[in-house]
């Protein structure tokens, strides 16, 4: 550990950077925690529309989540950042899921965006990107169909994250380090300022990790980007942005056996310190892009936005773990099954988008145009085999009667999974401004192909979104929208002639309707939606995983509630709250599914956040808030054994945090400040979902208390 933390260190003041870490130059609160963010104010969002629309005056749900957010409760990824988001079932894969990002959005998978471009995954294996918190200015969760303006994208949404950019100031700076139980550390730094007329600069950068709750897991990671701006302040701008990330540990990606933890087991509840792996299980990760931003203001309200980047991710895995059923050799019901597995992959992407936007008169009419086109490509190989591993007594292991696979060469029986994306498409969008009315017109062409190992396919669709809002004058603002999604699968299929090929996109449709509150001039801001989501072309498993047949369709209805506002005496409330209904539609080669939920995704939930902040007196810079998290059930699935479905049960997890600004106290000690957060503070423990047809399931984070010294300038 004192090796680990002393390279953290030392990576740390070397970049000088802070992430998610403690230093604010723009700032609506100084007493909170510090952190450098950019310019881009809470209550409005540009992923929505792709042009700056005030959150109150946008026809959709978005949440926002700023670094500033990210850093007062000392979230360490974006799993953690969305459990204060309606619609989502957080961190599906619990503790042992973290350096991946997954979570459902209104009952569906999601991709993640950065800075407008598509963090493109292996379809297929591990080489998926993560971003971490260091790095990110804010994240936008957009709810609802999106592909109209981003192409290939869930029916349940997408989130949006934006990096750190350099500022307009001449310096700033900040540094924090942070440690917590589990070996949890971090040290995050970020600086920047001007270096010369119209040339902006920063470097932020990230040293972090912490063992995982099972035996043998471990994250580590070490990060840097860098961005320099060309002509800030002038008609025309470039941006260079930089960023790498290496992680030689990625935690286990443990399974927990369903019986013990979700079935009744005669032996009582495995720890969730349990691991059904090995001392030398290894996932590492590396990861690299370049990317740049060009804008141009032609003047009259006229501009150009283009950006593109290129994304490479390295992954290599060789691990043993629980294959998930009991040993049928064992009448006890002690032993486990196990299994091995190892893999090696790459993926290589490039992403391009490029915008006009202006506005025109039309008489009363007020329209603000979009016109755009982009391109996405991204290859991936991946070689892999699967093998057999001894059983494991989970109630009183014995470890090492096995080597761990370091290669998949070392199983045998590997394969090779080559498979190549493939997207271009037109869109254009009018928001158009009559009074108090607005409305969105959005349409787009797409032409995409897939290739696997030797299978082609070539799809085109259209997809588009209509959406209407009315401001009366006490600001209420109901609105309406219906939207539609497409989103392409490179995976093989069973084809109705009984011929091979790949699979069709799947494709949604959602109309919504909701309202928004708001009060000009503060920073109130409520809204509520009801929406109703099918999904067609949805993949079934056949009985040997290894194809799936489309025959199958969802619908996810709901309702979301989110409030944030500023109290009386320095009190601070956001919640948020969704109840939603997601179930299978139509199962061609399995009916018994129609009716049944989907795996992993939940009835909703319910959060609330306050903290108290007084303005002044002697208390002054102190801040103390707490957190309520409640998490609905969450379908589970059916057990080989059994024929009705289960459900993971419901769980509320508290947290709180405390943070003091120096200054307060001393003069002296100016840009310094303490913080303490604690997560789940009365350690609970609690199953955030399971796979009971694999008998696979996942135990949620317990209880983490993390300390802070941050200092900025």
């Amino acid at each position: 550990m004192t090796r680990r933390l002393g390279i953290a260190i030392l990576l740390g003041s070397a970049a000088f950077a802070a992430a998610p870490g403690y230093a604010q130059t723009l700032h609506e609160d100084a007493s909170d925690v510090i952190v450098v963010t950019g310019q881009h104010p809470r209550d409005q969002a540009s992923s929505g529309t792709k042009t700056d629309t005030p959150l109150a005056e946008t026809p959709q749900s978005i949440t926002v989540i700023t670094a500033d957010d990210i850093a007062s409760r000392s979230l360490q990824n974006l799993n953690q950042a969305l459990r204060f988001v309606a619609g989502v079932t957080p961190e599906t894969r619990g503790s042992s899921g973290e350096v991946y990002d997954q979570f459902k959005l209104r009952g569906f998978d999601a991709p993640v965006y950065l800075d407008g471009l598509k963090q493109f995954g292996s379809p297929s294996g591990y080489a998926v990107p993560q971003v971490d918190v260091s790095r990110l200015d804010r994240i936008e969760v957009i709810k609802g169909p999106a592909s109209v303006l981003y192409g290939q994208s869930s029916p349940g949404g997408l989130v949006a994250e934006s990096s750190k950019l350099p500022l307009d100031q001449a310096l700033y700076g900040a540094i924090s380090g942070t440690y917590g139980n589990y070996d949890l550390y971090r040290v995050d730094a970020d600086i920047g300022g001007r270096a010369g007329e119209g040339v902006l600069w920063r470097i932020n950068g990230s040293a972090n990790g912490a063992d995982t709750q099972q035996k043998f897991g471990k994250r580590e990671r070490q990060t840097i980007s860098g961005a320099v701006t060309a002509g800030a302040g002038s008609s025309t701008s470039f941006t260079l942005l930089g960023a790498y990330s290496h992680d030689p540990y990625n935690g286990d990606y443990g399974v927990f056996p369903a019986s013990g933890t979700l079935l009744a087991n005669p032996n009582g509840k495995l720890p969730t310190s349990f691991d059904g792996g090995e001392a030398g299980n290894r996932f590492s990760r590396e990861q690299a892009a370049l990317t740049y931003i060009f804008r141009h203001d032609f003047g009259g309200g006229w501009a150009f936005r283009s950006s593109g980047r290129y994304q490479y991710v390295k992954s290599a895995l060789g691990l043993i773990y629980t294959a998930g059923g009991l040993d049928t050799t064992d009448p006890t019901q002690q032993t486990f099954s196990r299994a091995s597995y190892a893999t090696r992959e790459q993926l290589n992407n490039w992403t391009f988008d490029n915008q006009l936007s202006g506005t025109v008169q039309t008489g009363p009419i007020k329209h603000t145009l979009l016109f755009g086109v982009d391109r996405q490509v991204a290859h991936s190989r991946e070689l892999v085999a699967f093998g057999v591993a001894p059983p494991l007594n989970g109630f009183a292991p014995v470890y090492g009667t096995v080597k761990v696979p370091t290669t998949p060469e070392q199983i045998g029986g590997q394969f090779s999974i080559n498979v190549q994306q493939r997207q271009q498409g037109i869109y254009a969008q009018d928001q158009m401004a009559l009074g108090d009315l607005r409305v969105v017109l959005s349409g787009r062409q797409d032409w995409a192909r897939a290739q696997q190992d030797g299978r082609i396919k070539h799809d085109k669709k259209f997809t588009y979104r209509a959406a209407a809002l009315y401001t009366l004058p006490f600001g209420l603002a109901p609105y309406v929208s219906y939207s539609t999604s497409f989103e392409q699968q490179a995976n093989p299929i069973t084809q109705s002639n009984g011929q091979p090929g790949l699979a069709d996109p799947s494709l949604g449709k959602q109309i919504e309707a909701g309202a928004k509150f708001s009060i000009p001039g503060t920073q109130i801001l409520l809204s509520g939606a009801w929406f109703r989501i099918d999904q067609t072309n949805v993949l079934t498993s056949t009985p040997n995983f290894s194809v799936s047949r489309q025959t199958g369709g969802v619908r996810s209805q709901g309702v979301e509630f989110e409030g944030s506002a500023p109290l009386p005496y320095g009190f601070n409330a956001r919640v948020a709250f969704s109840r939603q209904r997601v179930k299978v539609t139509s199962d061609a080669d399995a009916p018994a599914r129609v009716g049944r939920g989907l795996e992993t995704v939940g009835r909703g939930g319910t959060s609330a956040y306050l903290d108290w902040a007084p303005r002044s007196g002697g208390l002054e810079g102190l801040t103390i808030g707490g957190a309520v998290r409640h998490v609905d059930e969450v379908y589970a699935g059916v057990t080989p054994m059994e024929t009705a479905g289960r459900n993971s049960p419901s769980y509320t997890v508290y947290d709180a945090l405390i943070r003091y600004d120096l200054e307060k106290f001393a003069p002296s000690l100016r840009g310094l400040s303490l913080a303490v957060n604690g997560a789940n503070i009365f350690d609970k423990k609690y199953l955030t979902s399971c796979f009971a047809n694999y008998n696979w399931c996942w135990y949620g984070n317990r209880r983490t208390v993390q300390a802070t010294i941050g200092y900025r300038f």
